[in-house]
């Protein structure tokens, strides 16, 4: 292993705001069902939950509700469709991939996206495509908050654990950076629900704008 500094990201509410796409097809299931469209910065909140935590956002359900088998893949066909139309990288987040490509810093992307979902959505970005490594929710049995992924993702880039920071945007995120023995920097700019106090986690940092990313990096 090679003992150097490397950084593994979460992809939404992390490095790409994905939100304004599923709102677009989480209006389109509550329009046709006669229900009031949901605003980007209501669902923003939801969107760590995944799919289903955004449907039952929407359509006001508890998580057994069977009409969330019927709802969840005609969500995930709309999403299927539009990926990557509506989405966007967070201001200032390619110039900080390119330094870390300049500075020699290997990084990687590990998600709970499923694969199908998060390979074509990397690809429509440029930036995102330099990536060393991309695990997605089904590369391993395990996902996080188990650290199983984190540790596949530092073994591929050929680091220790303890040389990465993880930064994501979820208390999942924390959790599994914690047992991978990773440093953790939470997103506040990503999809934290309001009620959350983010602050009791103990992260190793806390990252109010992208940019902040440079700080504990470049410091």
């Amino acid at each position: 292993m090679i003992n150097t500094p490397a950084v593994l990201f979460d992809l939404d509410g992390t490095l790409l705001d994905t939100a304004p796409e599923f709102t677009y097809c989480l209006n389109q299931l509550l329009t046709a069902q006669g229900k009031q469209p949901v605003t980007v910065e209501s669902l923003r909140s939801s969107v760590s939950f995944g799919a289903k935590g955004m449907l039952c956002f929407g359509f006001k359900l508890h998580r057994q509700d069977p009409l969330l088998d019927e709802l969840l893949p005609r969500f995930l066909s709309l999403y299927q469709e539009k990926i990557g139309h509506l989405t966007e990288l967070f201001p200032g987040m390619a110039e900080i991939l390119s330094h870390l490509g300049e500075k020699g810093i290997p990084w990687g992307i590990v998600t709970n996206k499923p694969l199908c979902f998060a390979k074509p959505l990397v690809q429509v970005f440029k930036p995102l495509q330099a990536t060393q490594c991309l695990i997605g929710g089904d590369s391993l049995p395990e996902q996080k908050p188990h650290p199983a992924p984190l540790l596949q993702g530092a073994a591929l880039l050929n680091v220790a654990p303890i040389a990465c920071w993880y930064i994501g945007d979820a208390k999942t995120d924390l959790e599994a950076s914690r047992k991978a023995n990773m440093r953790c920097a939470i997103a506040n700019y990503g999809y934290i629900p309001p009620e959350e106090d983010v602050y009791s986690w103990e992260a190793d940092s806390y990252l109010e704008k992208p940019s902040d990313i440079e700080k504990i990096l470049f410091a």
